[in-house]
């Protein structure tokens, strides 16, 4: 008896409130990227500090994984190195905090064989989730630097957007 209640009572609600729907709004902005789905940065390294620098960063985000990885190449700056001992020689900055470093790349760059003044790093680091959420949600907030020891704030930097 209750059985027929219950399906009597859910029947009558259905019929009374209508099946449920959603309604998809068209507003014209673009679309936005789930802050879930890694995403991929090419950044263009123009000279901040060394005039003869250039190079590229392609640095891969991803939340679920709590990761950035990196392959960055540049030329015409030396060898990056630390400008001084544990602050590392690749970093991404931040804008809005007055260039505090936000990741540091904790990169290992390696000369390219044959191609005069090159440099290669690649690989992967972790940070804190508050870290990458913010850069997914505002990556023209921040900017990649790559520092040498005569070019100690920066050598090159590109910003993420």
């Amino acid at each position: 008896m209750r059985t027929v209640l219950f399906l009597g009572a859910l029947v009558m609600g259905l019929t009374v409130a209508g099946p449920a729907s959603a309604v998809i709004v068209d507003d014209g902005a673009p679309p936005t990227t789930p802050v879930l789905t890694p995403q991929t940065f090419t950044v263009q390294l123009q000279p901040s500090g060394d005039a003869d620098g250039s190079g590229t960063a392609e640095l891969i985000v991803d939340l679920r994984s709590g990761t950035v990885c990196y392959d960055i190449t540049v030329t015409g700056i030396g060898e990056p190195t630390e400008p001084a001992a544990g602050i590392g020689s690749a970093h991404i900055h931040s804008h809005a905090r007055n260039g505090a470093i936000a990741v540091d790349l904790k990169t290992q760059f390696v000369a390219v064989a044959d191609a005069a003044d090159t440099y290669l790093a690649t690989g992967c680091v972790t940070a804190t989730r508050r870290v990458l959420v913010d850069i997914l949600l505002h990556p023209e907030q921040y900017y990649v630097n790559v520092h040498t020891v005569e070019f100690p704030g920066g050598a090159v930097q590109g910003d993420l957007a």
